[in-house]
């Protein structure tokens, strides 16, 4: 199973801040400028940033620099063929080779695995990839990272974070190939225990709904670690954030050392503003 150098940490779990959103929203609002918003989130010094191969070529001195480790997403997924709009479709597709994507030394290849989907056809592709990308991947040290999402038209949101569909979609994530598994989270420790006990692979989690607050996120994935999780993969509900920089510096608190958010945060809970996860 390859997972030794994403997890290589003291306490065996990662705070992995997500900047891939250029893949599928363009420039979204709090990320027009690529490298001011890079430089806030490694001021709090994460363990890894997860981006698109050609941010990380574009930055990588500067991420070189902050000694921060790399996960790179392989695909796109998107919800309109205008720029940065969203009409309501369904676009995804495999976007990167393998070969280009393990030049780059990351320490993951996350791909998305979308459950609800009206294009049957669209599915079927997105499994196979999944199960392709494993193969490819075994043996060179980067685990694949999957993130299972219910974002299908057929699946309501209501239900996205449902214990009984979570747990059917972090089965089918690893049976057809993950290394490790970016799940969302349930809302409690009691119902996302069992989903992190009975999977074989570690389990990171999500960002929630960004129209959440910053203090709701960090008790999220406070119940998250005390169930079991290895770490975490947010984006929006940091960089979008009033202050990334402490909000990076109370996830890792939190995720290393097992702090409570009372400890790291007080009672702040300002708002995040935005659509979508992560």
């Amino acid at each position: 199973m390859e997972t030794a150098e994403l997890l290589d940490t003291p306490s065996g779990n990662a705070v992995v801040v997500a900047l891939d959103h250029g893949l599928s929203l363009a420039a979204p609002e709090g990320f027009e400028d690529p490298a001011e918003t890079l430089e806030t989130v490694l001021r709090g010094e994460p363990d890894a940033v997860l981006v698109g191969p050609h941010f990380a070529r574009h930055y990588s001195e500067r991420l070189e620099a902050a000694d921060v480790d790399v996960v790179l997403t392989a695909d796109v997924v998107t919800w309109s063929t205008s720029p940065g709009r969203d009409h309501g479709q369904d676009i995804w597709t495999p976007a990167f080779d393998v070969e280009f994507l393990t030049q780059l030394d990351p320490v993951g290849v996350k791909t998305v695995l979308v459950f609800g989907r009206d294009d049957d056809e669209t599915f079927r592709r997105n499994v196979e990839y999944i199960s392709q990308l494993a193969e490819e991947l075994r043996g060179t040290g980067v685990p694949l990272v999957v993130e299972p999402v219910m974002w299908g038209e057929r699946i309501p949101d209501q239900l996205g974070t449902d214990p009984d569909y979570v747990v059917d979609a972090l089965r089918m994530g690893w049976e057809f190939g993950a290394d490790i598994l970016k799940a969302p989270y349930t809302g409690s420790v009691e119902s996302f225990e069992p989903l992190v006990e009975n999977a074989p692979v570690p389990v990171m989690i999500l960002g929630g709904a960004a129209t959440g607050t910053t203090r709701g996120m960090l008790e999220s994935v406070e119940g998250a670690m005390d169930a079991g999780a290895r770490g975490l993969m947010i984006g929006r509900t940091i960089w979008k954030s009033e202050d990334p920089e402490r909000t990076v510096g109370a996830l890792m608190r939190i995720v290393h050392e097992g702090a409570e958010v009372d400890e790291v945060w007080g009672t702040d809970a300002k708002p995040v503003s935005g659509r979508g996860e992560d």
